[in-house]
């Protein structure tokens, strides 16, 4: 199928309504249920299961729908399908064979497991820790982090390596992983609390692109300011991410010391 780029949104709006009928074509020609298109773009289309679900993301919805979205980007890029339970994603991955998406969006919306849904669709990536979240759901803060960390490899546009290396040495350090992850333009800090307003733990770290990372104190924390009265640049993410944590240790209840 040709990813043209589309100049108008009549354009865009056509393309999704042509993307959707491909789907649902494919999915006949299968023999395989797939339900009426919910949300259309002219980059995806999204379908909703039968089975209703807990939001597992921090608590804060109310029951959601399994869900699937296939996507095809404008470039030359293979069909990428992303299953989603209790608004979670917890299986991502391209494949070039549309129809083969199309099959495995099926089971997945007919109640399948992420092992069944794997033996399906072998090119899906279903990380260990999505594994053991379906048996028994994760602490939300670090379901948080791996839902990021995750997205990180299968982002649409990637993330620049030094951004990417300080996600991860930042969840390496047992002081900052039980922080909920925040960011804004790249700059990575760190909040008490699960749900916005977020309550900041005083630090943030900025990957310059230079390649070095600057720490820094973050929403004016009186014990961080007297710890680190000037930014720092370190030239490594564990370097920042340690130090980012001996800062945040400053304004952080014993418990998450």
């Amino acid at each position: 199928m040709p990813s043209p780029t589309y100049e108008t949104q009549a354009e865009r709006d056509a393309a999704a309504v042509e993307f959707a009928a491909e789907l649902a074509r494919i999915a006949a020609a299968a023999d395989v249920p797939l339900p009426a298109p919910g949300r259309q773009y002219w980059f995806g289309t999204d379908f909703e299961g039968q089975s209703v679900r807990p939001a597992a993301r921090g608590g804060s919805g109310g029951p959601t729908p399994d869900q699937a979205r296939i996507r095809w980007k404008q470039d030359d890029s293979a069909p990428f399908l992303a299953l989603s339970r209790g608004a979670v994603p917890l299986a991502l991955g391209s494949t070039p064979d549309l129809a083969e998406a199309v099959r495995a969006a099926s089971a997945w919306l007919a109640g399948a497991d992420l092992a069944g849904v794997r033996h399906t669709a072998p090119f899906l990536d279903v990380q260990d820790w999505a594994l053991a979240h379906e048996r028994t759901p994760l602490d939300p803060v670090e379901l948080e982090w791996r839902i990021r960390l995750q997205n990180f490899d299968h982002a649409w546009h990637p993330e620049p390596a030094r951004v990417r290396q300080l996600w991860r040495a930042a969840f390496a350090e047992p002081r900052l992983r039980p922080l909920r992850p925040v960011s804004s333009h790249y700059t990575l800090w760190f909040s008490r609390t699960l749900h916005f307003p977020y309550e900041s733990a005083g630090v943030a770290v900025e990957p310059r692109t230079d390649g070095t990372y600057q720490v820094r104190g973050h929403r004016r924390h009186r014990a961080v300011a007297e710890a680190l009265p000037e930014p720092v640049t370190v030239a490594t993410a564990a370097e920042a991410a340690a130090l980012a944590a001996a800062l945040a240790a400053a304004v952080l209840p014993p418990e998450l010391h």
